[in-house]
């Protein structure tokens, strides 16, 4: 029976999170924006994976719910090791199992952007003939966002005795390159297949799909597990699915129905320049080219997210999208037209700094990540740093006692 126990609170947690974090990002326009994500994956001789993530993380909306201070970015699973800062935008580090928290070096406002860069080494990736016997395929879920948008998806990952790969990848010097351009929500998957004699694969190292054999004597039948399912979909997620349905439909039917909010227009110009010659060998950078053909270098010199009054002309770049800046043909304007949340009382606003937090990790990852030490479902979910808190840090003392603190603060 205690495997029952365990199964109906796995359950449970899985379907209440999954309602608390859809509703959250249902309910409130995007408070953030992924401008580039970009991912360098090398296989090492003993089949773990080093990876290297660099971020480019916009911020669209610093009222809400604060500026932001940290993120939560998903790992594959809780079996990595060497976790590095590499950018000094990072203050400190953590491995968290199934994520890595993010310590930024100072708040980040409405219009700013952040670029971070870490590393470390993944094991226990691989699954030994999951598709075709004699060979072993590696499965990749890059971190995902439900409530936010990644504009420029980027996978390198080193081509070394790979077999085969899918989807479609270019093939640049020594890597196979996935591009992808993410809306809110959207997972990109990848797999690449290598003969089993190509690294040190082994049964231990594969990506795992449970917490541990079984022996083939439980005590629960198959039958009693699915009568637990039953009693868990009937009486838990049925009505909270029906509770969900009817705020949506209120919330949809017009923000009228208790909403403090509106939203005003907000253009967002991020300036990029580019060098006119390859900073690593010299080569001439041809229209439209973001990398060097010879040796891969990026052109890019420098992005910056502009006010009107900084550029010349700004009512030639009011509307999405990116373009050429005063006739150079090394910089570029790129243009994001968003919708803000305007306070229309101070009340409302002070409770949602005494009790919102914001988070990127919705209904899809909450699920996976309930799941993730019971199955091999690869929780690579991610989350955003708001006034110090997210739904994940709920019932931390400290923080909510700082929470608590702030909110008088502000009614005083």
């Amino acid at each position: 029976m205690k495997k029952i126990a365990k199964l109906l609170s796995a359950l449970a947690s899985a379907v209440l999170l999954s309602a608390l974090f859809s509703f959250a990002a249902f309910a409130q326009d995007p408070t953030d924006e992924i401008l580039r994500f970009e991912i360098t994956a090398d296989v090492s001789e003993d089949a773990t994976v080093n990876f290297r993530y660099h971020i480019d993380w916009l911020v669209l909306d610093s009222e809400t719910f604060g500026p932001l201070e940290w993120v939560k970015i998903g790992a594959p699973n809780s079996n990595h090791t060497d976790v590095q800062a590499l950018s000094e935008t990072i203050t400190d580090i953590r491995d968290q199992g199934n994520e890595i928290r993010i310590e930024l070096d100072r708040p980040y406002y409405a219009g700013e952007t952040v670029s971070f860069e870490y590393s470390f080494t993944q094991g226990n990736l691989y699954q030994i003939g999951r598709y075709v016997e004699g060979e072993t395929v590696y499965i990749y879920t890059p971190a995902w966002f439900d409530g936010i948008a990644v504009d420029d998806l980027t996978v390198r990952w080193n081509q070394n005795k790979a077999g085969a790969w899918q989807p479609d990848a270019d093939i640049e010097g020594d890597y196979l390159v996935f591009q992808a351009s993410l809306p809110p929500g959207e997972k990109f998957e990848l797999t690449v297949a290598y003969p089993n004699d190509a690294y040190a694969f082994t049964p231990e190292g594969e990506m795992r799909s449970g917490t541990g054999g079984s022996d083939g004597n439980s005590e629960d039948s198959p039958l009693v597990v699915i009568l637990a399912i039953i009693i868990v979909m009937v009486f838990i997620i049925a009505p909270i699915a029906f509770v969900v349905f009817i705020i949506r439909f209120l919330v949809s039917v017009g923000r009228g129905f208790g909403s403090s909010t509106d939203t005003v227009k907000k253009i967002i110009r991020t300036k990029i320049e580019y060098y006119d010659n390859c900073p690593n060998c010299g080569a001439v950078r041809e229209e439209g080219q973001e990398k060097c053909e010879y040796c891969k270098t990026s052109f890019e010199k420098s992005r910056e997210v502009v006010e009107e009054n900084e550029i010349k002309n700004p009512q030639k770049y009011s509307t999405d999208g990116t373009y050429r800046y005063e006739g150079s043909p090394h910089t570029f304007i790129h243009v994001s037209t968003i919708n803000v949340p305007r306070p229309r009382s101070s009340a409302g606003s002070s409770a949602r700094r005494s009790g919102g937090c914001a988070s990127s990790c919705a209904s899809s990852c909450a699920s996976s990540c309930a799941c993730a030490s019971s199955c091999a479902c690869a929780c690579a979910c991610a989350s955003s740093g708001r006034a110090g808190c997210s739904v994940k840090d709920f019932f931390d003392e400290e923080k909510h006692n700082l929470k608590v603190r702030s909110y008088h603060e502000n009614e005083a």
